[in-house]
């Protein structure tokens, strides 16, 4: 039987298993899985190896085995916890790789976790163990005031009294300020608030630091049952209504200009924004976010082979296709744009071509994240509004070429990000890029 004779599907076996195969070591015989928890401020992951790969013969080899999944937990454990929402805008890979917070601090984290002692399957070809970090640990490496700072007292004022805490209702589905659509609010480790007129109510630094540290800036909850947070809010607190949510990462409520003025009118209501005393409602199944991470099951590698080699043969330029902590990511170096707008030259049609029929390949399960970046020329807000609007404009073109719409998300970062100089020609092309991230969802 020749090549061309076997199945596509048996190809697609043989490629997998060659692709294990070849994976680091770590890959082969380790397996990390985190989900987080925001009714108990936890991170639980479950760490597991797999005992007959590494000629490890259990329960006799129980220490050896035990010591294997120590040393290579940070590393097994990290990628999953890049996806931990930090802010609107951020996760908590997005700020290692700013330098916001260092790889090393994150390891540290996970080295000091609690650990169950391991336990084998039946057949003992499998040890495992559990994990688990309070986000507080993660959430105090961003900590960095001395001193909380308070807003003003605002110029224009309503009647208020002094309130025990403060409630944000934020539940159901929301309208996203400034987007045509609507959204539910996401837990982050630092929301903020405004108000509809987009004026800060709060924010991680109008918090006093050593409360920030012990107990984080919010709780977050789905029950109207006040009991359950008593301690936070006390027994009169403000009940406020969100309007709208904000952010790239939908974790901004918005409230009304009455209720921030109700807050800010008062200096007993300005001083529970420095003590934290905050909570937030949201979305019971928003509080258990499930995996943490993407999901890489065999979908996710028969994707990877599929879309590479159709890249591959149509030989399509500037790209780069790898796999990332957020998920198989596709970024176009120096799309061309008539300049300073967002219409795309004829020249770069065929370029995307090529690339909306690679990512056809993906499957019924996957979803796309498009990140515009610009260059950086000294006009920040222009640059961020051109981002936005390329990317919004790949979109339209890859939904041309058969994309479903409704799977496609966009974004723009203008020039935040950039991966080269902006000094020269040739680092601001690979600045001017777009990244798709492809996600496999159930």
């Amino acid at each position: 039987m020749t090549l061309k004779q076997f199945p596509v599907r048996f190809l697609h076996i043989i490629f997998l298993i060659f692709l294990i195969s070849t994976v680091d070591a770590q890959e082969k015989y380790l397996k990390a899985q985190s989900s987080i928890d925001w009714k108990t401020e936890k991170i639980n992951s479950t760490l597991s190896l797999d005992a007959k790969k590494t000629g490890i013969t259990l329960p006799s080899g129980r220490n050896a085995a035990l010591q294997m999944l120590e040393m290579e937990t940070p590393a097994l454990l990290k990628d999953t916890f890049f996806s931990l929402l930090i802010n609107s805008s951020s996760r908590l890979g997005d700020s290692i790789a700013r330098g916001d917070v260092s790889l090393a601090d994150l390891n540290r984290i996970i080295d000091q976790g609690i650990k169950t002692p391991p336990w084998f399957s039946q057949d003992l070809k499998q040890v495992s163990m559990t994990h688990t970090i309070t986000l507080q640990d993660i959430g105090e490496l961003f900590i960095r005031h001395d001193n909380a700072y308070e807003n003003r007292p605002p110029l224009e004022k309503v009647a208020t009294r002094s309130f025990s805490g403060i409630l944000i209702d934020a539940r159901g589905s929301l309208p996203v300020h400034g987007e045509y659509t609507e959204a539910t609010l996401e837990p982050c480790l630092f929301p903020r608030i405004w108000n509809n007129k987009m004026e800060l109510l709060y924010e991680k630094n109008l918090v006093d630091p050593k409360t920030a540290k012990q107990q984080g800036i919010v709780y977050y909850s789905a029950s109207s049952d006040e009991s359950i947070y008593r301690d936070r809010i006390g027994t009169d607190p403000l009940r406020i209504t969100a309007r709208e949510v904000f952010g790239q990462n939908r974790t901004d409520p918005i409230i009304s200009s009455t209720d921030y003025l109700r807050i800010m009118s008062d200096s007993k209501n300005r001083a529970l924004l420095t003590a934290g005393k905050l909570v937030i409602l949201c979305n019971e199944d928003a509080l258990k976010a499930g995996q943490l991470g993407p999901k890489k099951d065999e979908n996710y590698y028969f994707a990877w082979h599929d879309i590479g080699s159709a890249l591959s043969v149509a030989s399509v330029s500037k790209i780069d296709f790898t796999d990332s902590w957020k998920g198989l990511k596709l970024t176009i170096y120096d799309i061309r744009f008539i300049a300073d707008t967002a219409q795309i030259l004829p020249d770069e049609r065929s370029r995307l071509d090529s690339i909306a029929s690679a990512l056809a390949l993906a499957g019924k399960t996957a979803h796309f994240k498009i990140d515009g970046h610009t260059a950086s020329v000294g006009k920040p807000e222009g640059e961020m509004i051109l981002s936005i609007q390329r990317a919004e404009t790949i979109a339209r073109e890859l939904s041309i070429r058969g994309i479903i719409s409704d799977k496609i998300q966009t974004a723009g970062f203008g020039g935040t990000q950039p991966v080269a100089s902006n000094d020269t020609d040739q680092g601001r092309a690979l600045n001017r890029r777009v990244e798709i991230t492809i996600e496999m969802q159930d």
